[in-house]
Order: C-alpha cells, then structure tokens, then sequence
C-alpha cells in the first residue's frame, strides 16, 4: 500500500483513503484509523453489557471501578463491566498516554478531566466529584499522591 503524508492548513488531522473498491481490508483500516488520537494511541476501550460489547471513547470515562471482585467503566450514561484487572487498566492507560486517569484508592481510579471539585472537609476526607453528580473518595494510602502530584499542594 503507497502511503503519503500531506502538511496543509487544517483543524483537526484527518485522513482519506483512495481505493478503487472498498474491501474489507480497507474498511478495517479505516476503523483502526478512526478509533486513534493524533499520537496513533487508540482512544476507544470495550466495555460489556450483558452480551452485548460497547466501544466508549476514552475521553467519555468517568471511571473506573472494582465491585464485587468485577471491574466497571462508568459513563455519564450507563456502567459497563470491563474485562480488564484495575492494574492492566492503568498500564494500557500509560501506554497509550491518558495521563488524566490517576488511582485514588485500591478500588478507584478517575479521569481528572471530568473533575469538578475536589471536596476537601475538615475531617481529611478527599472526595472527588464528577461532571455527572457522582462522587468517590481518595484512600488515604493515594492521599499524599493527589496533593502533591496533581494539587501541588505541599506542606512548609
């Protein structure tokens, strides 16, 4: 397959392809294409319902969850089971580059871009509250991590 790379003017990088019949081959190509960012990171994770298999973009995870000994993907719509251990979860997520997903305790990790607050009582309990009205709270073992890391906030 001949390959070119053109350096115009755009918004957003896009891509065509020319073909004089659509195989599947070609559809397949262009479903990988289609599921990258513009690092060629895939930004899509497969999520369960039932029988039935979801593809969510990583940018629409709220997060990511253990219950019951099962690992779950929430959206802002639904909750999906995600066939993946809470630790292979983070690996592919430094893998691919989703710098914005951090762990907040042995059960949680969050996507820090659907943040809105971050609820620090008096108690030292951290609660984080989502973009959808859902919360959950940082371990004290995740605690100092949090801070520091991503408040920067340090103690004199």
């Amino acid at each position: 397959m001949v390959t070119q790379i053109k350096i115009e003017k755009c918004d957003k990088p896009y891509c065509v392809i020319h073909t004089e019949v659509e195989t599947d081959g070609i559809k397949a190509i262009a479903e990988k294409i289609s599921r990258m960012d513009e690092t060629g990171h895939s930004t899509m994770l497969t999520g369960w319902d039932g029988d039935y298999c979801i593809q969510v973009k990583q940018s629409e995870i709220f997060r990511i969850y253990s219950m019951d000994k099962k690992v779950y993907l929430e959206t802002e719509k639904e909750t999906l089971l995600l066939k993946l251990r809470l630790y292979e979860f983070e690996e592919l997520a430094q893998n691919c580059g989703w710098t914005e997903f951090i762990r907040i305790s042995n059960t949680d990790i969050a996507n820090f871009s659907k943040v809105t607050k971050l609820d620090m009582s008096l108690t030292g309990i951290v609660r984080v509250n989502f973009t959808n009205g859902k919360d959950a709270i940082v371990s004290r073992r995740y605690m100092n991590k949090i801070k520091c890391e991503l408040l920067n906030l340090k103690r004199r």
